[in-house]
């Protein structure tokens, strides 16, 4: 039997996933009641064949990205909309727009541009979740990208941050979204009644990850506390449904090779090696293969194969490059400090509050 793996990033702030995106996916393969399938945290796109996450292995098939994942569910009898009238289905297709757009760039500017919330807390967690020398250098690409998309909203950037943003329309952008999905959900446990939809699964996927994380500036979730307390009701009605349904608790069977494996290879050294080459893994519920079971490889598999053995290999002659090159090999006590990341001088100051 062809066991179905979905790539995902890994989990923060008690949730299953760092992204939306992948939130949406975990959501909506609740919703349908699929459970004949792996979470594998992921971590890195480029390790897709299609250099996109979420993605979806499902026998010769792979897909990837919430909108074409659920499209694939849907089409083999994984339908959340099955029973909505063509009118709600061209609704639900206005709102997931409206939502993929607005939602998306309040999250980028919650995260990435407020210096203080990308310093304090994200470049942390995105940065556990990646291997060395990932973790160094993505979280600043990640911010410079984000950056660049949201300041047509306000501001201008300087060392990397938006700055001068008091003014900025994002706020205004976010309620507007905000008001046009309360009004929708209404009194209603879903939008479309008594039954989710995979809008309610793109929604919660977005509106989670605003209201849930501990930030310094949680202002998009002080909106949502204080304005739309439906809203609220909504997402933790649907973070204790969808979550309960979890393979495997929830819990990863799968990861890309992280510190533990560099700070202790002895002792990591056998799992790291199966995990990372072979796709082996003792926990619950994994896929070992054994020489018995294993199976022509089509050429999609193989090349996701080459992409995480190149990565992982490239990851550790990066780490000791680095190491050599900073003289980082000594004797004596060790520094235990963290990892420097570039420190609050290395950037602007955060944007100014918002009146909200």
């Amino acid at each position: 039997m062809t066991t179905t793996e979905l790539y995902i990033y890994g989990g923060a702030f008690d949730l299953p996933t760092i992204d939306p995106q992948c939130m949406a996916v975990i959501s909506y393969m609740s919703i349908v009641s699929h459970q004949q399938y792996t979470i594998i945290e992921c971590n890195d796109p480029g390790l897709s064949p299609t250099g996109e996450l979420p993605m979806l292995h499902d026998g010769k098939n792979w897909i990837s990205g919430a909108n074409r994942i659920i499209s694939y569910l849907s089409k083999i009898d994984y339908n959340a909309n099955e029973n909505l009238s063509k009118e709600d289905r061209a609704k639900l297709v206005a709102y997931s727009a409206l939502v993929d757009e607005s939602l998306t760039d309040a999250l980028l500017f919650s995260w990435f541009a407020d210096a203080e919330n990308f310093l304090g807390v994200i470049r942390k967690q995105y940065s556990r979740l990646l291997p060395i020398p990932s973790r160094y250098i993505t979280p600043l690409q990640m911010r410079k990208s984000a950056v660049q998309r949201v300041q047509k909203y306000g501001g201008h950037v300087d060392s990397g941050t938006l700055v001068k943003a008091e003014n900025t329309k994002i706020y205004d952008l976010a309620r507007d979204c905000y008001r046009v999905l309360d009004r929708k959900l209404g009194e209603q446990e879903f939008f479309f009644g008594d039954r989710p939809s995979s809008l309610d699964a793109k929604v919660f996927g977005y509106l989670a990850l605003q209201l849930y994380p501990e930030i310094p500036h949680p202002r998009f979730q002080a909106i949502l506390n204080s304005q739309f307390p439906r809203l609220v009701a909504f997402c933790d009605r649907c973070r204790d449904e969808f979550f309960a349904n979890l393979p495997d608790s929830g819990l990863p069977t799968s990861k890309a090779p992280t510190a533990s494996f560099f700070s202790n290879p002895f002792a990591a050294s056998s799992e790291w090696f199966s995990s990372t080459f072979l796709g082996q893994t003792g926990a619950k519920g994994s896929s070992i293969h054994t020489e018995s079971e294993t199976h022509k490889k089509t050429s999609e598999e193989r090349d996701f194969d080459l992409k995480r053995i190149y990565a992982v290999t490239f990851g550790v002659v990066a780490m000791v490059a680095y190491v050599i090159i900073n003289g980082l090999v000594v004797s004596g006590e060790e520094d235990e400090e963290e990892g420097h990341f570039g420190g609050a001088d290395d950037f602007s100051s955060p944007v100014a509050d918002d009146d909200d």
